[in-house]
């Protein structure tokens, strides 16, 4: 990216994980789901394990899939689970991959395998042990994953913990305080805002980034482009970084205003591109800040000798 990352393209990179998880989801219901033991493939209430008002209760080794419109599920689920329909609620165990395509989605059980999701609404306050792909619009992830979690939507909010990485493509984007990611995280959006902890590396590109956590590892953050009405003049709400927290060793920034508190924290040795020198709130310029003006050049050049 040469420039920051725009909600319109951000949206267009969402509808494509959208339209790809539709499609690998109705593969797998054609298909019968891909474990040797057979899938209920149903597209009717004549289920013996359906009890009115598209409620579904299982226990079962094999896989399962559904196509409807309002569908609760429960239960123990060997194999994998297929559901696409509008409103669907899951909280059940499953054994193998979760795929879920709708509207308004909420997921509260387990899953051992991978899980897809695509849908408006998302609402996962669940557990898995491998990687998880969200595409959505309002998407609330307060669960945990083993593994990493990538996220493509408008508002998210991360209040749970990743044992890997972390990935979001967003508009406003928010991780919370109680949250932990076990390794390198990379966030694109335009409000985004850190309050967890984290592990590993952070790369953020945005228009107006708040750090109020802890990295403990690299941080690289960008927020700064010469196109769109946003860019014209300035505006404490746009293309500025505010550093409330602490950053791990060899970070670097490249914004057009740079905000450092009190609070802040920083290991090693912080480079700061900009096209003003950083304001420091206690008036105190800590030795270990470097700034050098932008003057024109590109972020993405500026930063690149930091990305190791």
């Amino acid at each position: 990216m040469t420039d920051t990352t725009v909600v319109a393209s951000l949206e267009n990179s969402g509808m494509k994980s959208l339209l790809a998880v539709g499609i690998a989801s109705s593969a797998l219901i054609v298909s019968g789901c891909s474990n040797s033991v057979p899938a209920n493939i149903h597209m009717d209430r004549h289920d013996r394990n359906h009890s009115g008002s598209g409620q579904y209760r299982y226990d079962q080794d094999g896989d399962v899939s559904h196509i409807g419109s309002d569908m609760e599920v429960s239960g123990r689920i060997g194999g994998d689970l297929s559901l696409i329909g509008s409103d669907l609620d899951v909280n059940a165990d499953i054994g193998g991959d979760m795929s879920l395509v709708g509207s308004d989605i909420d997921f509260d059980g387990s899953v051992s395998g991978e899980a897809n999701i695509a849908g408006s609404d998302i609402h996962w306050t669940g557990r898995a042990q491998r990687d998880i792909d969200i595409a959505g619009s309002d998407v609330n992830w307060s669960g945990m994953t083993e593994d990493s979690l990538s996220i493509a939507g408008s508002d998210v909010v991360i209040d749970g913990r990743v044992g890997q990485n972390l990935d979001v493509a967003g508009s406003d984007i928010h991780v919370s305080a109680d949250s932990e990611i076990g390794g390198n995280v990379s966030i694109a959006g335009s409000d985004i805002e850190i309050d967890g902890q984290i592990s590993g590396n952070t790369e953020l590109t945005g228009n107006r980034i708040d750090l109020d956590g802890e990295i403990e590892g690299r941080m690289l953050a960008r927020a700064y482009s010469t196109r769109g009405w946003a860019w014209t003049g300035r505006d404490a709400r746009y293309h500025t970084v505010h550093l409330n927290g602490s950053i791990g060793e060899g970070s670097a920034i490249c914004a057009r205003y740079v905000v450092i508190s009190d609070t802040a924290s920083i290991a090693g040795n912080l480079m700061i591109f900009a096209d003003e020198p950083p304001t420091f709130e206690s008036r105190l310029s800590p030795q270990n800040v470097t700034f050098d003006a932008i003057a024109g050049r590109d972020c993405d050049d500026l930063l690149d000798t930091y990305d190791n």
